[in-house]
């Protein structure tokens, strides 16, 4: 029993001089840590380890304590409207201070505007062979390069190559050339406004110049609602201005009007009653004179596109206009291109997935879709997106780290369970005794 007793005295003595009565139980030492000094150029950017997510920058700074040996080795910045940034990670010691920079680059806007003017004004635009318009004109373009084409009558032609940059815009200022190998035609009539033919092809209203033209004699007839048409030949000299000013005589009873056609896209076919009448061409108007007043029925027709039918009404003396907005034919598809920030996220449309962003599905059916951008560890993303036939939607996705909970602490405090140890030990061997 003695050596019993000397074990209790023992135990209380070991108890009574690690926990005196009323001091504070120590706290388990730490194997050690380290800290990371992150700086970004740009604030309120989030910080990631491994892909973890460590804490948001203020005024481009963030300090992260991590455990040594840290078990990370690469760190990630990311922010909406930038492109992520990347640094390895320096191996970190027990008290050791390190600091990372992170630049995060701005995402360019991928479209870009083409400001085209020229001198003389009126001058077709083309862009890689396609036509937009007339000058002065502004065109949204993908950041790109593109072969800039200007025509005009009675000058030369005139190209360039232009790069166009997301969020920017080129700005290109023409000055034309007039061409001496070819001559021009300048119309004007009282009243002003009659339609211009030149060989029976239209070529505006007056007051009306008409350059480009080879060298030779020409037919020159003008209409006007209201007016008897005037007839003329006129000559082409190169280099040369040939004017001609007629005086309209006017009809007393008028009992015919005319229609001018116009449509988008151009070179449609034109129909009056049934009767094919022309097509229309970019910058001008299809004008078909001496239709009778009264209702007629106009149709503009283009290959894959659906028929425009419209029922005008031609009072005597008068023109009536006809803008016809072609539509695509059949159902058609669309694009959709979705993004993510970060990247390599899974992407759902209606519930189907798509791939992984970023991505871009061809041959979507117009209409409404549901966009699902799912990544582990963040909080899933969701859009209703309308997507048009012949043409690309665009989503973006800015993810949001997913909450994370720490799991409450099952470890006993230290002290307790020396306190405990020592009382089972002092069981054991009073059990003996």
């Amino acid at each position: 029993m003695k050596w019993f007793a000397l074990l209790l005295m023992a135990c209380i003595l070991a108890a009574g001089m690690v926990f005196p009565a009323g001091a504070a139980v120590p706290e388990q030492p730490i194997a050690g840590i380290a800290h990371y000094d992150i700086y970004t150029n740009v604030d309120m950017a989030d910080i990631y380890f491994d892909g973890k997510y460590m804490g948001r920058t203020s005024s481009g700074y963030l300090q992260v304590t991590v455990d040594t040996p840290a078990p990370y080795t690469r760190a990630m910045a990311s922010r909406v409207g930038y492109n992520n940034a990347y640094a390895n990670l320096p191996a970190a010691s027990p008290g050791g201070i390190y600091s990372v920079s992170l630049t995060l680059t701005s995402i360019a806007p991928s479209y870009g505007t083409l400001s085209v003017t020229s001198s003389p004004t009126g001058a077709a635009v083309y862009v890689d062979n396609a036509y937009r318009g007339l000058t002065p004109q502004q065109i949204s373009l993908t950041h790109n390069q593109y072969t800039l084409r200007l025509e005009h009558s009675g000058y030369n032609s005139y190209t360039q190559q232009v790069y166009v940059y997301g969020g920017q815009t080129t700005t290109v200022s023409a000055s034309l050339v007039p061409s001496t190998s070819y001559g021009t035609i300048s119309v004007s009539s009282s009243p002003s406004g009659a339609n211009v033919y030149l060989d029976g092809s239209f070529r505006g209203t007056t007051t009306q110049t008409i350059g480009g033209l080879t060298a030779r004699s020409y037919f020159v007839e003008l209409t006007k609602p209201g007016y008897r048409d005037w007839t003329g030949s006129m000559r082409v000299y190169p280099g040369q201005v040939t004017s001609i000013s007629p005086t309209l005589v006017p009809v007393q009873s008028p009992t015919t009007g005319a229609v001018s056609v116009t449509s988008n896209p151009s070179y449609a076919a034109v129909y009056l009653d049934g009767t094919y009448e022309g097509q229309t061409s970019p910058g001008r108007p299809l004008v078909i004179s001496a239709v009778s007043a009264g209702s007629h029925t106009v149709m503009v027709r283009l290959s894959g596109y659906t028929d425009s039918v419209s029922t005008i009404t031609v009072n005597s003396g008068q023109t009536t206009s006809v803008s016809a907005e072609l539509t695509p034919s059949g159902t058609g598809y669309g694009s959709l291109s979705v993004t993510s920030s970060p990247t390599g996220a899974d992407v759902y449309i209606n519930n189907a997935k798509a791939g992984i962003t970023p991505v871009t599905s061809n041959e979507v059916t117009p209409g409404s879709h549901t966009v699902t951008v799912r990544l582990a560890g963040y909080t899933e993303w969701s859009s209703v997106t309308e997507v048009k036939a012949g043409s690309t939607s665009y989503v973006s996705a800015s993810l949001s780290p997913a909450p994370t909970q720490s799991p409450p602490s099952l470890l006993l405090p230290t002290g307790a369970l020396m306190i405990l140890g020592g009382v089972f030990l002092c069981r054991r061997e009073r059990g003996k005794d």
